[in-house]
C-alpha cells in the first residue's frame, strides 16, 4: 500500500511540476513579440553562360558537347553568345596517350567573367582532370555544380 501511495504521490509531483504557474504562463505570452507574416521572395537565379572548346580529341568533344546539354537542361543558366555580361567557360582537352587518344584525356576547365566581348575577362578558377569515355557524364554533373558554385560567389559581377 505504501509502495502504491509513494508511485502516486511522484506521479503527483511529476505532473505537478509539467503545469506553468498561472502568472508564468501569461507573463510568456506577453513577453514574446508576435512575428510578421512577410515572406521573404524568392530570387531566381537564371546565370549567362558561355562554353568555349578548345581540344581535337573525340572524348574532350563529347564532354563539351554534354556540358552544354546539361547547361541548356539547367533552369539555374541560360547557354548564350550574346554581348551580355557571363561566365564563360573553357574546357581545353588533349588525349592521354597521342598514340591511343580513344584510351582517354586530359582536361583543363576555366571559369572566367566577361563583361562583354571587347573587354578584357577575369580569371575565377580551374580545374584539371584526367577521364576516359565513361567519366563524361560524371564530369559534367561535376562542371555543372562547380559553375553553380562560382555563379553564387561571384553572382554580384553578373548584376
Amino acid at each position: 500500500m505504501k509502495i502504491l501511495s509513494a508511485a502516486a504521490g511522484i506521479a503527483l509531483l511529476a505532473c505537478s511540476l509539467m503545469i506553468p504557474a498561472p502568472g508564468a504562463q501569461a507573463a510568456n505570452t506577453q513577453s514574446a513579440a508576435p512575428v510578421a507574416n512577410k515572406p521573404a521572395p524568392v530570387v531566381l537565379r537564371n546565370t549567362p553562360v558561355a562554353v568555349e572548346f578548345q581540344g581535337t580529341d573525340s572524348i574532350g568533344s563529347h564532354l563539351s558537347t554534354r556540358v552544354k546539354e546539361s547547361f541548356n537542361n539547367s533552369n539555374l543558366f541560360t547557354l548564350t553568345e550574346k554581348d551580355t555580361p557571363k561566365l564563360r567557360l573553357i574546357i581545353s582537352t588533349v588525349p592521354e596517350f597521342p598514340s591511343r587518344p580513344e584510351v582517354g584525356s586530359a582536361c583543363s576547365v576555366i571559369w572566367l567573367f566577361s563583361q562583354n566581348n571587347s573587354n578584357l575577362r577575369h580569371f575565377l578558377q580551374y580545374e584539371t582532370h584526367v577521364l576516359s569515355a565513361g567519366d563524361v557524364d560524371s564530369l559534367a554533373a561535376k562542371i555543372l555544380e562547380t559553375t553553380d558554385g562560382v555563379a553564387t560567389r561571384f553572382g554580384y559581377l553578373l548584376q
